[in-house]
């Protein structure tokens, strides 16, 4: 049974980590040794997690500290190195799934500016919006700072307006 190597991590990777005693079945106990892990590559990760163990994804995304980083698309950008879409083919209800488990978290860790799971993700989705319309070269007219703030004021009531 093949779970690591040049094939990757594949459904059984859990169980192999469990059989030869590296973790238990929890799966918060799984998700600290795939988060503390710095061999296994991002896109099998990804792929684990979505795919196989959403269980795990959920303790995972837990195990991510956002506190005092007020710099949303900073934040955004770094958690979304660990998913990567392309290589882990995810759909878009996937990313809508960690875009949602990524909200919860921030906002968990950020009480303080008082802004609500529903107002992140809809801010998180627009800045993704926003890096596709900069980035895709089939897009001639890309969209300004203006009409940016314009389009995503009606997601956000709670943001201040000014």
């Amino acid at each position: 049974r093949r779970v690591l190597g040049s094939s990757g991590i594949n459904a059984e990777y859990g169980e192999y980590l469990q059989d030869n005693g590296i973790v238990t079945a929890r799966p918060d106990d799984i998700a600290l040794y795939l988060h503390s892990s710095k061999k296994l590559k991002k896109e099998e990760l990804c792929t684990y997690l979505v795919n196989h163990r959403r269980d795990v994804l959920d303790e995972f995304i837990q195990l991510e500290d956002y506190t005092n980083q007020a710099v949303l698309p900073n934040v955004l950008r770094n958690f979304l190195q660990n998913f990567p879409a392309r290589h882990c083919k995810l759909s878009q209800e996937d990313l809508g799934l960690l875009l949602q488990k990524f909200s919860a978290r921030y906002v968990h860790c950020n009480p303080t500016p008082g802004l609500s799971r529903e107002t992140v993700y809809n801010i998180c989705f627009s800045l993704m919006l926003l890096g596709a319309d900069l980035t895709h070269p089939l897009i001639k007219n890309k969209m300004s700072k203006r009409e940016f703030i314009r389009n995503t004021r009606h997601v956000t009531p709670e943001v201040d307006q000014d």
